[in-house]
Formats: C-alpha cells, sequence, structure tokens
C-alpha cells in the first residue's frame, strides 16, 4: 500500500461518539439544485453524492433557511421546515453516508438580507434604523419576533435530527441574521440586547443554548462565525473572539471565516482571484482562536490544495481544513494528491461564475468543470460507435472538446493555427493578477498534449483540408477576433493584448477605450504600474463588466477606486487624435481626454467565416459551433460547457 503524504490531514476525529474519517470538510455552498418549493430532487441527490465521492469527511448543504416562505433568499433551497421534507431529508443523507461523507446542512436566515414580504408588511430586523438599503420597508423585532426566530431555528435542527443528521452548522457569520446581532453596525438597540458586546452577544447565545438543549449530546454542532466582518464600525476580532469562548460551551467545532456578504468586504467572505494566490486568509485568525478554545477549529478561506491543508493542520493553525470551489474544479483531488499526482489537479481560477448561484439564483455549476456535480469517468463508447473527429481550434472549447472525445474512444485531430495552445486565454491571463488564470492555462494545455489526441500547430483549416481529413465530424471551436471600430484614428490605438503582454510601451497617461472585462483589468494593471489611467465607454457605467461575478466586480472596481483609475460611460468615441474624443450620449457635451496611449480593448467579434462554410456544405449533423465564434463576448464558462455538451453528443 502507498504511504499517505498527508498524515495530519488523515487523521481521524471523533466528537460526540461520532468518528469523521479525516480532516476535511466541504464548505458549504449554495448549490438550488432541489425543487422550487424546497422539496428532494435527484439533482439535489446526484449532486451532493458527488460531493461524498469527493472524499471529504463531510459536506454541508450551504445557507438552508430557517424559514422556507416567499422571503427566503432563492428558490430551490433545500426546505428543512416541513415535516414532509423530511423523507427527502433522509434520503440524502443516506446517499451521502453511502459514499463515505457525513452530511451537515447550514442552518440560516438573512434577516435584513431577506427578501420583502409579498404582502407589505415590515420586515422584522435587528436595528430598524440599520436597514440593508436606505428604502426598505423594515421595523425592529420584538420579544415575540426573537422567540420565534429562536424556535425557528430549534424545530430546524430538530427536524434535521429526526431526518438522520448526525451534524449542524449554524450560521453566525458574514452579517446573516445571528451575526447581525453581535455586530455594532447593525445592532444599534438600547435594550438588554443592544450596546456594549456582553448585550449584543445575548441573543445568539440563547439561540446556541436553546438549540443545544432541544438536540441534546447526539449531534454535533458547528458554529460559523467572521473573526472581523471587515467594515467600518463593524465586529472586530478581539469581539468576536470573546464570543467564540462562549459559544464553545453550546457547539463542537468552531468554523473560522471573515467578512459580511452583503459588504464590500464579501470579497474576503468569497475570495476572489485578486487576492494574492496560495496564501490562505484567515488562518492567522484560526491559529489564535485555536489557542483560545477547547474545541477543535475549523479554517476556510483561499485554501487550494492538500498540502496547504497539511501545512495548516500540522503547524497548529486549525484542526480542520474547509475547501470548496478546489473540489468544484477537481472532485479528484483528494485521490489525486493521495496518489502522488498532484501535478494533475485542475486548479481554479476563482473566477467565481460558479456563484452566479448566489447572484441569480441559478443552480451551482463550475466554469472550467462540466463534469461538477457528475459522478464517475466517461464512458467510452463501443468500437462500433467510435469515429474520426476534427476539433478546430486550439483554445478552451477546442482543449474541453478534445479530451472528452479521447475519453469517448473517438480518433481526434486538433488543429490550431498559431503555434501553441490556448487561444485568447493566453492574453487573457498576461495581467499580473491572474496568477490563477496562468495555472489553469498551463494545466489544460498539458492535459490536452497528454489526452491522446493529435494535436497539430501552426495549420490554418481549409474546407479543402477537411475534404482530404474526410472525418465523420468535425467541432469548429475557432474562438474570436479583436475588433477595431471604424472610428478615426483607432488604429493607432495599441491592441489590449499587446499593452498586457508588455510587448508595448505605454505612456504615463492612459486612456483605455473599453469598458469589458479585458478593458478594466488593463486599467487595474497599468495603475499598478503607476500610470493615470482613464476608462470611456458607450455603456452607461453601471453597465460596466456586467458579466463579471459580483464579487469579483466589487473587487475590481474597489481597486481601480483605490488607484485613481476613472471611469466615463456613456461616452460615444468620436476620433482618436492625442488622447480620445467622445460626445456624452446622455447629455450631447462633447468631451475630450488628454492621453500619451489610447488603448483599443472594444471587445471582440466570433471568427466564424470557416463554420458557417462547413455547416453550409456538412449540415449540422456533423459540424457543431462552440465557444466564442457562435456569438460575441462570449467566456470560458460557455467555451468549455459548450465544448463538452458537444463531445458528448457525438
Amino acid at each position: 500500500m502507498k504511504r499517505n503524504p498527508y498524515p495530519h490531514v488523515f487523521q481521524p476525529l471523533t466528537i460526540r461518539g461520532l468518528t469523521l474519517k479525516n480532516r476535511l470538510e466541504y464548505a458549504p455552498t449554495v448549490v438550488l439544485k432541489c425543487n422550487a418549493d424546497g422539496t428532494m430532487s435527484q439533482d439535489m441527490l446526484d449532486f451532493m453524492e458527488w460531493q461524498a465521492k469527493t472524499g471529504v469527511a463531510w459536506v454541508t448543504v450551504g445557507d438552508t433557511p430557517v424559514t422556507h416562505d416567499n422571503t427566503s433568499h432563492w428558490l430551490c433551497e433545500m426546505n428543512v421546515c416541513d415535516d414532509e421534507c423530511i423523507h427527502g431529508m433522509n434520503a440524502l443523507v443516506e446517499k451521502c453516508r453511502q459514499n463515505g461523507a457525513e452530511l451537515s446542512v447550514e442552518l440560516a436566515y438573512a434577516g435584513r438580507g431577506n427578501r420583502a414580504p409579498a404582502d407589505g408588511a415590515p420586515t422584522a430586523v435587528v436595528s430598524a434604523e440599520r436597514p440593508l438599503n436606505p428604502e426598505d420597508n423594515v421595523r425592529t423585532m420584538t420579544r415575540a419576533d426573537m422567540d420565534y426566530m429562536k424556535e425557528r431555528f430549534v424545530d430546524c435542527a430538530v427536524r434535521c435530527q429526526h431526518a438522520g443528521f448526525r451534524m449542524i452548522l449554524l450560521h453566525c457569520a458574514h452579517n446573516n441574521f445571528l451575526a447581525q446581532w453581535l455586530s455594532p453596525d447593525s445592532n444599534v438597540r438600547t435594550d438588554e440586547y443592544g450596546g456594549s458586546p456582553e448585550n449584543r452577544r445575548r441573543y445568539p447565545l440563547e439561540v446556541l443554548k436553546a438549540i443545544r438543549e432541544a438536540v441534546g449530546n447526539n449531534m454535533v454542532i458547528e458554529l460559523r462565525v467572521s473573526a472581523t466582518e471587515g467594515i467600518p464600525g463593524g465586529l472586530e476580532f478581539e469581539e468576536s473572539l470573546a464570543f467564540m469562548e462562549l459559544a464553545q460551551e453550546y457547539v463542537d467545532i468552531m468554523h473560522v471565516s471573515q467578512g459580511s456578504i452583503f459588504h464590500l468586504s464579501a470579497r474576503y467572505t468569497i475570495p476572489t482571484y485578486f487576492r494574492t494566490p496560495h496564501q490562505p486568509l484567515n488562518t492567522g485568525y484560526s491559529e489564535i482562536v485555536k489557542q483560545h478554545l477547547h474545541i477543535p477549529v475549523a479554517v476556510v478561506g483561499m485554501i487550494t490544495s492538500l498540502e496547504e491543508a497539511e501545512e495548516i493542520i500540522a503547524s497548529g493553525k486549525a484542526d480542520i481544513v474547509a475547501m470548496a470551489k478546489s473540489y468544484m474544479a477537481d472532485g479528484d483531488i483528494i485521490h489525486k494528491s493521495l496518489a502522488g499526482r498532484s501535478d494533475l489537479v485542475r486548479p481554479c481560477t476563482r473566477c467565481d461564475l460558479c456563484g452566479n448561484a448566489n447572484t441569480y439564483g441559478t443552480a451551482m455549476s463550475c466554469a472550467i468543470n462540466p463534469r461538477c456535480g457528475i459522478s464517475g469517468e466517461i464512458e467510452a463508447l463501443p468500437e462500433a460507435q467510435r469515429k474520426k473527429v476534427v476539433v478546430i481550434g486550439g483554445g478552451p472549447a477546442g482543449m474541453m472538446a478534445a479530451q472528452t472525445l479521447v475519453k469517448r474512444g473517438h480518433s481526434v485531430t486538433l488543429y490550431e493555427k498559431a503555434d501553441r495552445l490556448g487561444g485568447l486565454l493566453i492574453d487573457a491571463s498576461e495581467v499580473p493578477f491572474k496568477q490563477l488564470m496562468r495555472e489553469y492555462l498551463e494545466w489544460d494545455i498539458r492535459e490536452t498534449l497528454q489526452c491522446g489526441a493529435k494535436v497539430v500547430l501552426n495549420t490554418a483549416v481549409t474546407p479543402e483540408l477537411i475534404e482530404q481529413e474526410d472525418p465523420d465530424a468535425v467541432i469548429v471551436a475557432t474562438g474570436s477576433v479583436y475588433m477595431t471600430p471604424p472610428i478615426p484614428g483607432m488604429d493607432t490605438a495599441l491592441p489590449v493584448r499587446e499593452v498586457d503582454n508588455h510587448s508595448v510601451k505605454t505612456g504615463k497617461t492612459v486612456v483605455v477605450c473599453g469598458g469589458g472585462i479585458t478593458g478594466l483589468e488593463c486599467a487595474l494593471a497599468l495603475s499598478m504600474e503607476g500610470k493615470a489611467v482613464t476608462v470611456v465607454d458607450m455603456l452607461p457605467r453601471d453597465r460596466f463588466v456586467m458579466e463579471m461575478p459580483i464579487f469579483n466586480k466589487a473587487d475590481l472596481f474597489a481597486q481601480l477606486e483605490e488607484r485613481g483609475v476613472q471611469l466615463f460611460g456613456s461616452q460615444q468615441i468620436q476620433a482618436i487624435e492625442g488622447g480620445v474624443r467622445t460626445v456624452d450620449a446622455l447629455t450631447g457635451e462633447a468631451r475630450f481626454f488628454p492621453a500619451d496611449s489610447v488603448v483599443n480593448a472594444l471587445g471582440v467579434k466570433p471568427d466564424n467565416a470557416l463554420g458557417m462554410e462547413l455547416l453550409s456544405r456538412y449540415g449540422s449533423d456533423q459540424v457543431i459551433l462552440v465557444g466564442d465564434c457562435t456569438a460575441r463576448g462570449g467566456n470560458y464558462y460557455r467555451a468549455n460547457h459548450e465544448a463538452y455538451d458537444a463531445a458528448m453528443r457525438i
């Protein structure tokens, strides 16, 4: 047998008679896989089965409200509020247990973050003086309201116990309801539950005490707390630690996180790719917490590998490591690492496109792993069904198509006109803060070159080449090309890719034309070099980088503001000459933005001429277009998923 290289990670942990096989927790995420009414669905069962098979000791159903009504966060969250749901809840518990993992559930309530009641009644919040938004219709909670919410937490915890759960996680972090009582930002009450730290922690402790008394000694309770909220006037570490020292009387695991989900500090709650990679965010806090508590301490936040987990536990910074995105990017991270092949692990890019579930209420998925939530390997087709397939284009879509087709047993040739694989993902990873993207790109290229497909570089495909190859099917993944709009002087502007890769130099004052992700990332990179940067676009300013997930967007805008980058929307570019001449689309005002250098970051357009010709010649049964060549302004989520789906259809 192969010796385990992570002895601290795989040391079992027994709490209240429950033995957890290792120190790895699949951190709670918003998956939204249940039916709209919160009842159990096959999608939810399948997804949690996949999570259990990752090899963690336990998985946690994220953000599960203790009031399942029209004020809940989203549809399709698991309903733990009705006895009729116990059967489905138990099926989920058993599904995870059958696959080697315990199941926990994060019981939560948004409080002032709730949606408004449909009947127009005011929402009961900790302090009406501190609504989440100034226009919110709120009232301060009464004693009856407080008792009701305490009963809701108790009722749901007991129901989980009846459904077979041996563990629950109570959400007292990120300025959710229980944390709103702790925070001086959200709690300005003048009764015995507000004012001093002792008063502000009184109600959460009452809730914890009531839950422990209700479930008894046979359930493990984990408590998630923000070490600090990271906002002006918010909860600071000294107060948070004092609360944790009291709370440990009622709970068994202290789960250390950071931030407030309703504020800019959410960029630390859900770390973005702008954070320094491979430096866990919260271990400095968890190490101190561990020194003050007599119960195990879990830590979460920007932890990406078993090597990092082993160091954290071995050095005494925590007893348990919680990760989520690294498992989503590669569900086999534990198995590969134990086999000594951590080099094969697909690295997460922190794009947070999975976090769109938190924003728009869509189901959880992963941009770089279309099989996130799908158990098992891709099954190879019978010999008689295997085909000869040509893939045109070596960007993310082409590489995903080639990898998937080979696993299905097809004979694959991938053609790329450049001298290396990667496509526009190469350009997208050039700016300095995209290290995680560069790591993923290196992995993707290496995986493609080793997958078994024949890779032909420096070759532009023509219809004649396809006729000569005579394949059974073609996947066209030719991507997109940069646009140069017919604006006077735009041809003299510096191409954004050449600015990002430093093949050209800019002056001290730069105007970037383009308010998309590429333009704003370029602007941030230039500002980090000490340049004075302005961004102009015809889009309204509030529509800049609309395609970007909300937490990354907030982090990007904050950094642009901190570095003095000026953003001007609704600007119709008229000419490039010593700067950028525009007309304000709202006021009609002519404006001039002087610049030493102008950068063209006005986007891309589909490179689809070849695909259209092949479609007309051979038909859609034999030719499939995927990724950017099908629509303007795609992203690598769509490229990967469309390519995977196409390869699975052939």
